[in-house]
């Protein structure tokens, strides 16, 4: 069997072929170059040659209803049918969401494709997992055994605890992070950066800045970016109770947490406030590979 897998995000996309849940002829577009999902496609498939597929599970970071999706940080649509109509062989077509892609990787990852910020409990006290997606935009969804539930969490507004730590770094310019995406992503990490210094620069030159030591202000937003997802990370083990651990996911969450901000993050996470004891407990992880939804996808449609 040939399946063609995607994950559709608000800044690249990556395309792959599974055969028997094994991705290979892996590709990678940047999505500025490409007026629709559609054209990406096409140029894929001039460059692999299929004669025909079998299925097609695309992966997309926005919502996404049975046969209907949208990116929610570009103005992609997808159809099913369509897409089946324009895809060799007609195959059938599976739209999800991509951290429900990340969330069907995550049994099948090996050592080397995660990394561990915080061990936790020896013995959990029950399975549950998140994945936190924290890229263009932020989102998570939940695992328990083998099932995979989907949610559109960046949309919801910010805890108060978070809040309270933007207007004691921000003052006034806090106001405009309204939604968990405003801040926790890669674009909000570009919007702190903004209000603090008054200049733009892109998330992912933020975080390069703050490495290479020669910006001062940059490291500032990145490690209050780090303390911020520290704080959110606290809501997330309350909302969801995952002892299973939360994994991150996203450029943004591996070059921050993958930097000497991870203390900041940690020292947040595990402040001694109300049930510290139990927050402790949570394991902390960060997916390592880029291609994770592309695995996951896979497995998706080898579990029928």
């Amino acid at each position: 069997m040939t399946v063609l897998v995607a994950d559709v995000g608000g800044t690249n996309t990556r395309i792959g072929m599974s055969d028997g849940g094994v991705v290979t002829q892996i590709s990678r577009y940047e999505n500025d170059a490409y007026p629709s999902f559609d054209a990406v496609v096409a140029k894929y498939l001039s460059d692999v040659a299929k004669a025909s597929l079998t299925g097609a599970v695309i992966a997309v970071a926005g919502p996404v209803t049975s046969t209907r999706a949208k990116l929610t940080n570009r103005d992609w649509s997808f159809d099913s049918a369509q897409l089946r109509a324009a895809l060799p062989g007609a195959p059938k077509v599976f739209l999800i969401n991509d951290l429900v892609a990340l969330g069907h990787a995550l049994p099948h990852l090996a050592e080397g494709q995660h990394s561990t910020l915080l061990s936790g409990a020896e013995q959990p006290l029950n399975s549950q997992r998140v994945v936190a997606g924290v890229g263009t935009g932020f989102n998570v969804c939940l695992l328990r055994d083998g099932a995979v539930m989907e949610a559109e969490l960046g949309h919801a507004s910010l805890p108060s605890s978070v809040g309270s730590v933007l207007h004691d770094a921000l003052g006034d310019g806090a106001a405009q992070f309204t939604t968990n995406e405003a801040v926790l992503s890669g674009r909000g990490l570009s919007r702190l950066y903004q209000v603090m210094t008054g200049r733009s620069l892109a998330g992912a030159q933020i975080i390069a800045a703050a490495d290479a030591g020669d910006c001062q202000s940059a490291r500032e937003a990145v490690m209050l970016f780090a303390r911020l997802l520290g704080c959110f990370s606290r809501e997330l083990v309350f909302q969801y109770l995952p002892f299973g651990g939360i994994h991150f996911a996203g450029g943004a969450a591996r070059g921050v947490l993958g930097s000497d901000a991870r203390d900041a993050f940690v020292a947040a996470f595990l402040n001694d406030g109300p049930f510290h004891e139990q927050v402790a407990q949570v394991p902390v992880h960060v997916i390592a590979d880029d291609l994770a939804a592309l695995i996951g996808a896979a497995r998706f449609f080898e579990r029928g």
